[in-house]
């Protein structure tokens, strides 16, 4: 993935004009890809306590990514193209934005199903695929231009949009807690560090808002779910969708979680309100406006 960039550092557009050099590519699978990032642990922090300020904020999750990234993305695209459903998202490619993007597609399949219940959820939170491409590129990562490495950015955005349909899958809502628990379940199945930080500073300031709920171990729980479950990345999305939820579920061995459902809505709908009522993009883009030409 595109490396975050600094104001000091080059133009996104400029970064992109300069190619890697052959003896920096690194080769997995037989495909080419960038060399690692450097890790920045400093600007992961402060990422995720913009994220803990605001939960909407979804530009932060992507800077903690990129902060923190190191290895593993060279790993995780491994893994993934060694699946015979992995190679083909990356070389057809199966462009997921463009499925769960499809809303009269997804309004023909049965009531109940995964594909139904999805677009309920979409449609319920007023959410698009398009909407995280866009946080991702606000953080500097680009999915629309010209790349060098197209089959691991292709990685990235199959991911990268599947954030939403594994909040169906799992059955996290979208609260500051069921986000959490979807990270940590995420986190589980990509071996992602940076998942790991925003986790760990999320339960501590939960846990200081709610101390005696039982936020650790909806946590526990969702690891717990992860590691039965079958890797959900290995499966074929266009597949699962026409599947009763229940069903899609049970062929991927995801279980319900309990400990999650028994705290009630309301104090998941309080926990971590945003403290401030825009994104940093939102302000950035304010502080800009106001700005002499």
């Amino acid at each position: 993935m595109t490396q975050v960039l600094e104001p000091q550092e080059q133009t996104q557009q400029e970064k992109a004009a300069v190619e890697v050099p052959p003896e920096e590519i690194v080769w997995k699978n037989g495909f080419p890809l960038p060399p690692q990032s450097p890790i920045r642990p400093w600007h992961a922090f402060i990422s995720v306590l913009r994220l803990v300020r605001n939960k909407e904020d979804t530009r932060q999750v992507f800077e903690v990514m990129q902060a923190l990234s190191g290895r593993f993305g060279h790993e995780l695209f491994e893994r993934f193209t060694n699946t015979e459903y992995g190679r083909r998202v990356v070389t057809e490619p199966v462009k997921l934005e463009k499925l769960l993007g499809d809303r009269e597609r997804l309004r023909r399949y049965p009531e109940g199903s995964l594909g139904r219940t999805y677009l309920a959820f979409m449609e319920g939170e007023d959410l698009t695929p398009e909407g995280l491409l866009d946080a991702a590129e606000e953080a500097g990562i680009d999915f629309k231009g010209e790349t060098q490495f197209p089959e691991y950015r292709r990685l990235f955005l199959h991911l990268d949009v599947s954030h939403d349909l594994w909040h169906v899958l799992t059955g996290y809502g979208r609260d500051s807690l069921g986000e959490l628990c979807n990270l940590v379940y995420t986190r589980q199945q990509t071996n992602n560090p940076g998942f790991k930080l925003i986790v760990m500073i999320g339960f501590l300031a939960q846990k200081l808002e709610e101390p005696l709920q039982p936020i650790q171990k909806a946590l526990a729980e969702a690891k717990r779910n992860a590691r039965k479950s079958e890797w959900v990345l290995g499966y074929d999305v266009e597949a699962l969708l026409p599947l009763p939820l229940a069903e899609a579920r049970a062929k991927l061995g995801i279980g319900e979680p309990k400990i999650y459902n028994a705290i009630p809505d309301e104090i998941k709908r309080n926990l971590l309100k945003p403290k401030v009522t825009q994104t940093q993009t939102e302000r950035e883009r304010g502080r800009a406006a106001q700005s002499p030409a």
